[in-house]
């Protein structure tokens, strides 16, 4: 990446898909981005596979609640089935979308987890789940290329640059073909390129031997005079100064 200055450029860390079954590989990143003094946000699973309701992991929900520099973001319902099928949220109808979410926000309530932030499985939404969201109180939702400031009436969206993702099989061992695909696009946002937000997206299913590089890459935007912020922070900066990319 460039060395010049990117003061007032965002980089914006979400660590996905965190329930109890990955707990290990979710504290190897939260522990690193904590010792780091990093902000990270984490979208956490509330009853991923139909099997891991939160309540019933309280050592889970406590070590993700102790975080100083995390917000906990809602990751859907299930998030997958027990045969792997990932929810859809840009094609379940309505009411279904609104069932899950009541559903998933009692058990966020359960265990003492309050969020307005809604970042979808695979960062797909429809207009009716959105509509439902916005009734529901959240204030932002992410799709792949999109902000949804839903506290704006009207709703804005906002565009931005295709998050940076290392999962697209479920399957470490597969993923790795996206270690030399991400690392190029990370080294083409560049700020001669006028790019104003970058986001990472780790996953726990992620190449094992892609975690330093991910590391490396969010310290470096760090030092480069990025800022990394928590979506309620996010918010407020993308109200005041939209990061279109043209």
């Amino acid at each position: 990446m460039s060395s010049k200055s990117v003061a007032g450029n965002l980089a914006v860390v979400t660590l996905h898909d965190a329930a109890p079954s990955f707990s290990n590989r979710i504290f190897e990143f939260t522990d690193a981005f904590e010792n780091l003094g990093i902000n990270f946000n984490l979208a956490v699973v509330p009853f991923f596979h139909h099997e891991e309701d939160l309540p019933r992991f309280p050592e889970f929900v406590e070590k993700v609640k102790s975080y100083k520099r995390c917000e906990i973001v809602l990751h859907g319902l299930y998030h997958e089935d027990r045969n792997g099928q990932m929810d859809d949220f840009d094609t379940k109808p309505k009411s279904n979308f609104r069932r899950e979410i009541r559903a998933a926000l009692e058990i966020f309530e359960q265990v003492g987890i309050k969020t307005s932030v809604f970042v979808p499985p695979q960062w797909k939404l429809s207009s009716g789940s959105i509509e439902v969201l916005t009734m529901l109180g959240f204030g932002l939702a992410e799709m792949q290329e999109e902000f949804f400031l839903l506290s704006q009436k009207p709703i804005r969206k906002i565009k931005v640059p295709k998050v940076l993702s290392w999962d697209l099989t479920g399957h470490p061992e597969q993923n790795v073909v996206r270690i030399g695909t991400e690392e190029r696009r990370f080294e083409l946002l560049d700020d001669v390129q006028k790019r104003k937000m970058i986001r990472i997206a780790p996953h726990p299913r992620d190449p094992h031997k892609v975690f330093k590089e991910q590391i490396n890459m969010i310290r470096e935007l760090r030092d480069q005079g990025y800022t990394i912020p928590l979506y309620r922070d996010l918010v407020q900066k993308l109200e005041d100064a939209p990061y279109t990319i043209i």
